[in-house]
């Protein structure tokens, strides 16, 4: 899901927290439980990344990024994105007085001090000598942050800190760094997957979060985690006098669940946190990671491992499962979300409303939140637009309105949902770890249901 603030005003203007009312179901019995391995020799980006938080709320960051070239291409430049120098009013207008302070003390390559480029969130590293095909160069960036109260994804609430995207991102590179803009009506970064250490040390004990596997939750002020195969890693950073927590298992993996105190909805989102990633774990493919991190702080966001959900129950069965299917569309299964945002939230979108007509039996029920989506406002033609050709309306109408619906469409004529759950399975093994375009996307269709499926695909496909 997208941006908070987005989010609260369409809420408003449907009438009901329709902003993604989602789930998934795939049903396919030859690709149902199958092991998945990690695919290390996919990541061009090692991580380490080390956080100091002050008394006075400062972060200090040292980041230093082994870059492998894994192109045939030599390169001049590396590409980056640091998201938290878009974070304030003078770049992204929607920001007003959510301002995020970022300094850059030091920039390093090799060990010696090197130029770059920042602009917006484009940050360009300069070489001195051209990196070849499969060599490798040590970046380190030194930088502070100072969060905003109350910001959108990398913000400070309270003695709370929720660190989205805080740190140089590696881009995708394919013929070039072509680092966009930063645009919080959707996600506006496109990264490869990273092998990442992060060290924190922190002014007291606080409970924290992250893409990797945290283990027992107890606070601390110190600690190092590690993860591979990470798309982005996001870490929180919580006050442990204003949660309640537990850790429940679905399968092989740990659900670590964080609400607040106030809510009284730990058990109720625990149960459906559980029931939801056991579905999509059997029905979708085995899901490798051991960990998965729920926090109810109201962000209503996805990232790797860890999902930001609502703060109230009456809110909740309309974002958590939503979120916890990303991490198979979006995480495993991954894309370009600037240029291709369909990919990831309307194949969700469509996972989603799957579950909830399967969980109810009812597919109008299943599908309310998506078509409420589609009827918001006229939807584009076709939906593999790039975020700069969206206005919020549109996006909203388009990518969680109108993919779900077109594919319910045609799934309703085709073998109804069971077909549709098989497909989505076969998707996901044929695609995990790995960036789907449309073409690919279009190409697996055709393949998969064995004759021309142009006129179908064409309709609403670029």
């Amino acid at each position: 899901m997208k941006l908070k603030g987005w989010a609260a005003v369409i809420i408003v203007v449907v009438g009901v927290s329709v902003f993604l009312m989602l789930r998934a179901t795939v049903f396919c019995e030859e690709c149902n439980r199958q092991e998945t391995e990690i695919e290390k020799d996919a990541t061009n980006a090692v991580y380490n990344l080390k956080l100091t938080l002050s008394e006075t709320k400062e972060f200090q960051v040292a980041a230093s990024i082994n870059v492998t070239n894994d192109s045939a291409d030599s390169w001049s430049e590396l590409g980056f994105y640091l998201v938290p120098n878009a974070m304030n009013s003078e770049e992204t207008p929607l920001y007003e007085d959510e301002n995020l302070l970022i300094e850059i003390s030091s920039v390093s390559v090799n060990g010696e001090d090197a130029e770059y480029k920042l602009d917006n969130n484009e940050f360009l590293v300069e070489l001195d000598t051209n990196l070849e095909p499969e060599s490798a160069v040590k970046v380190v960036v030194d930088y502070s942050m100072v969060l905003p109260q109350n910001g959108m994804r990398l913000s400070q609430v309270d003695d709370n800190f929720y660190l989205a995207h805080w740190y140089p991102m590696l881009g995708h590179y394919q013929d070039g760094w072509d680092i966009k803009d930063y645009n919080p009506t959707g996600e506006s970064y496109d990264t490869d997957y990273g092998d990442f250490t992060v060290s924190y040390d922190l002014p007291k004990d606080y409970l924290v979060a992250s893409s990797a596997e945290d283990g027992i939750i107890e606070a601390a002020s110190t600690g190092t985690v590690k993860g591979e195969n990470i798309k982005d890693f996001y870490l929180a950073i919580m006050n442990p006098d204003e949660w309640e927590t537990e850790t429940v298992q679905a399968n092989d993996t740990a659900l670590r669940v964080f609400t607040p105190l106030s809510a009284n909805m730990l058990e109720e989102t625990s149960e459906l946190a559980v029931e939801s990633y056991l579905y999509f774990e059997e029905n979708i493919g085995d899901n490798p990671f051991g960990e998965l991190d729920i926090i109810g702080n109201d962000g209503y966001m996805e990232y790797p491992n860890i999902i930001e959900v609502a703060a109230d129950e009456g809110s909740q069965e309309s974002v958590l499962v939503h979120e916890i299917a990303h991490q198979w569309f979006y995480f495993i299964v991954t894309n370009d979300p600037y240029n291709e945002s369909w990919l990831d939230e309307g194949i969700t979108e469509f996972s989603s409303s799957l579950f909830l007509s399967d969980l109810y039996d009812d597919d109008e029920y299943g599908f309310w939140g998506a078509s409420t989506a589609e009827q918001y406002y006229p939807p584009e033609t076709y939906v593999n637009l790039p975020l700069d050709k969206f206005d919020d309306n549109t996006y909203y109408s388009t990518i969680y309105g109108k993919v779900p619906m077109v594919l319910k469409a045609y799934f309703d004529e085709n073998g109804g949902r069971e077909t549709a759950l098989r497909f989505l399975s076969a998707y996901y093994a044929e695609f995990q770890f790995g960036q789907v375009n449309t073409e690919e996307f279009k190409e697996f269709f055709e393949e998969y249901f064995e004759e021309d499926q142009s006129k179908f695909l064409n309709s609403w496909l670029k």
